[in-house]
């Protein structure tokens, strides 16, 4: 049996392997044990459920001396500090070099490192990098997106270093956990829908996301976890069903019984973000089991 170690454990990410319900489909994956490191730390009390255990270390990767003992590897520590997060990755490359290089490493990387778009067209993977599209973000996201790709080079450059590694490029997820977050769009809705009964489309129209139920980014980051090799494949991760602002509004007055008001612009901008996920399906093999709809009604009015 194996043991996965969650680098930056305490964040949606960690949190959604924390309340994933199916722990026998980590022995599918022969992980029986999954060690959560983070700045944050938790308490291990009654963690241990189903043959598969949990603990906690509360440490921050730039001070940590040595890897815990582990035969699988998810990077996902992700401050607001970019060159922090960039530094982070650093010290843990130089962790790896007494580690066995039969270790598997998944880096969650972001959609964000694509840069905006203003068609309304899937994401694929091949899709060109381009810094020049990426400098048309606004402050931080630009930042963040630049950080996102030069860890990504650290991780190819760990593959031709002979470590299995892969990558996946995270979009938008949705679940209990992200209810008390507001940095994100539809936190921020249902926050204030629930405030204040009412909910308010700052967007001018045109913008369209896709959300990924937490259950499936559990699975689909297990897949490309193993998967990883020295090659380091790289995996769109996220639903490929688009949902237009003002549909998810709308959505969400149904089932909290508030009202909406729109934006009164009408100068349509386009915000294309939602991912091609053909390769991972046909690849790993993955699926997406989870109605977005019926998720979204069970957590909100549970």
């Amino acid at each position: 049996m194996k043991t996965l170690l969650i680098i930056g454990g305490s964040g949606f990410l960690g949190s959604s392997f924390l309340d994933y319900g199916n722990y026998y489909s980590f022995l599918k994956w022969k992980i029986n044990k999954i060690i959560f490191l983070s700045r944050k730390g938790k308490k291990n009390k009654n963690l241990n459920k189903k043959k598969v255990s949990f603990s906690f270390i509360k440490k921050n990767i730039l001070t940590l001396k040595k890897l815990p003992n582990c035969d699988y590897v998810i990077y996902a520590a992700n401050s607001k500090n970019n060159k922090e997060n960039l530094k982070g990755l650093i010290k843990f490359t130089k962790l790896l070099k007494n580690t066995s290089k039969k270790i598997k490493i998944l880096f969650t990387s972001s959609g964000a490192v694509y840069g905006p778009r203003n068609k309304k067209k899937k994401i694929k993977e091949k899709d060109l990098i381009s810094i020049k599209n990426i400098n048309s973000f606004n402050n931080y996201k630009k930042e963040y997106a630049k950080t996102k790709i030069s860890m990504e080079k650290l991780i190819e450059n760990l593959g031709k270093d002979e470590f299995n590694v892969s990558i996946a490029r995270l979009f938008s997820f949705f679940g209990k956990r992200l209810l008390h977050n507001n940095k994100y769009a539809i936190s921020d809705m249902i926050n204030s829908a629930l405030k204040s009964k009412l909910i308010k489309i700052k967007s001018s129209g045109g913008v369209y996301r896709s959300y990924m139920c937490s259950k499936d980014l559990v699975e689909w980051l297990c897949a490309v976890l193993i998967s990883s090799k020295k090659s380091c494949p790289i995996y769109n991760v996220g639903s490929d069903q688009p949902l237009a602002i003002h549909q998810l509004a709308h959505l969400l007055s149904r089932i909290l019984s508030v009202n909406v008001i729109k934006n009164l612009i009408t100068k349509t901008k386009i915000d294309y973000y939602v991912p091609s996920v053909q390769k991972i399906k046909k690849n790993l093999k993955v699926k997406i089991k989870q109605n977005f709809n019926i998720e979204m009604e069970k957590t909100l009015v549970s």
